[in-house]
């Protein structure tokens, strides 16, 4: 309650009081005189008081009250307010006949943690790091810090995004210097919520595809759980924990499809049947375009065959682009391989064979230093060469529906479930063997 000072000097004689109340709780202290008083209860019982000087009465909030006296010439009384919640009336006089409603205060008692010793918050953690060109270590670090909006999460698993990670690693157009470390698909639970924060309690499932890393705990914004820019969703039971491990790669593959505004009845090429490919394929064909997807590797068309991809080519040498060809020409190509292949998709120069129809679209997904294509070639197509960039909270909650309704499939592209003390050795493997490493979720907490 605040602090009130000099009531006792000052204050109002009081003849009488008509009959009202408040939302708010209110006291009287009665500075001289004699007078009466008297309340109505929330059930709408009547008790009278004889009130004299030095006596103090208070009012709960939803109390009618007032006084008809009778009360002395020198009666004389001084008020204060208490609490007033959110969304009250401002202080003055209401009438419950015209307002219809009784207000109530109640006692909320929230938990907290602030003097309680946290059994389960170790002192130091484990993080993922790329130390040098094509190493990393499993390394301890600190606890994070839980900044005011955030809410602080214990990761169950993270998933790796493959074709980002190695240009890190290997110190590519995103990466260049070391130490170093990346990975935005943390599935965790919720541990520790501010009062600030409503939208999220303890035990609460998220994905968060917010640049965590792969770290064992994590604190993460959610002071704006609608912005475009929030990318934390709470999981609802009918996504496998798992599965929402790669819900990152899959609202990339959301945000490019929407960035190249597929339509019903295109012809879509997506070049890489990676973990972006393989998504990408999936969204383009829920919107209705005809969809083909290559790659060097057969067992990754496997996959996208049994994902719904039916037209699938595997690149061996240029007859495969021969066959290509005469399957297109494509209204939107994806370039999600990182290969030198945009003289294959554009041809040379005028007039020259190529995969992408006139004023059709080229969308380009995989990091390179360099996006290098003959300018006649780009001329001749009247090429849209269209980059995108991360995904947006809409592209995410997309993908949690589709994935929920059983349009999405997650479940075929997860090859790789490992105990993160393998990380280590996983990043050998995506050093020195990329292709054998689609589809990789970390799991952090053992069974």
């Amino acid at each position: 309650m605040a602090l009130h000072k000099g009531l006792l000097k000052r204050g109002f004689k009081l003849p009488e009081c008509e009959k009202h109340f408040h939302d708010h709780d209110e006291t009287w202290i009665i500075v001289s005189g004699t007078g009466t008083s008297y309340w109505i209860d929330q059930e709408g019982h009547r008790e009278d008081f004889v009130l004299e000087e030095n006596d103090i009465w208070m009012i709960p909030a939803g109390f009618e009250h007032g006084s008809d006296g009778p009360n002395s010439e020198d009666f004389q009384i001084s008020v204060f307010n208490g609490t007033q919640p959110p969304g009250s009336h401002q202080p003055g006089h209401y009438y419950m006949e015209q307002e219809a409603y009784i207000p109530t205060l109640k006692l909320v008692k929230e938990s907290t943690s602030r003097y309680r010793q946290h059994a389960s918050r170790p002192e130091m953690i484990k993080g993922v790091m790329f130390i040098e060109k094509g190493k990393a270590v499993l390394q301890e670090e600190k606890f994070p810090h839980l900044q005011s909006g955030h809410i602080l999460c214990k990761t169950i698993y993270s998933g790796v995004t493959n074709g980002t990670e190695r240009n890190v690693l290997m110190g590519g157009n995103y990466g260049g210097k070391w130490p170093n470390r990346c990975g935005y698909q943390n599935v965790g639970r919720v541990i520790e919520v501010p009062r600030s924060v409503k939208a999220y309690t303890r035990g609460d499932l998220i994905f968060s595809g917010m640049f965590s890393q792969h770290v064992e705990y994590f604190s993460v914004n959610v002071s704006e759980p609608e912005s475009e820019s929030n990318w934390v969703i709470k999981l609802p039971g009918t996504i496998n924990t798992q599965e929402a491990a790669l819900f990152g790669m899959a609202s990339v593959a959301m945000h490019d499809v929407r960035r190249a505004e597929i339509r019903l009845g295109e012809k879509v090429l997506v070049i890489g049947a990676g973990s972006i490919g393989l998504f990408t394929s999936q969204i383009a064909r829920a919107s209705g375009a005809q969809v083909t997807i290559c790659d060097l590797k057969k067992h990754r068309l496997g996959i996208a065959q049994e994902l719904g991809i039916q037209q699938t080519i595997q690149i061996q040498d240029e007859n495969s682009w021969e066959k290509l060809a005469r399957m297109g020409p494509f209204d939107a190509v994806f370039e999600d391989s990182g290969a030198d292949v945009l003289d294959k998709i554009l041809g040379e120069g005028f007039g020259q064979k190529r995969l992408l129809t006139t004023r059709g679209r080229l969308v380009l997904i995989a990091g390179r230093n360099e996006v290098i294509y003959k300018f006649n070639a780009g001329q001749g197509a009247e090429l849209s060469a269209l980059h995108a960039s991360h995904f947006q909270r809409t592209d995410l909650k997309e993908v949690c529906r589709l994935v929920s309704e059983g349009i999405l499939k997650v479940r075929p592209i997860i090859q790789n479930l490992m105990p993160i003390s393998e990380a280590p050795s996983f990043y050998d493997r995506l050093r020195d063997d990329p292709g054998s490493t689609l589809g990789t979720v970390f799991v952090w907490e053992e069974k």
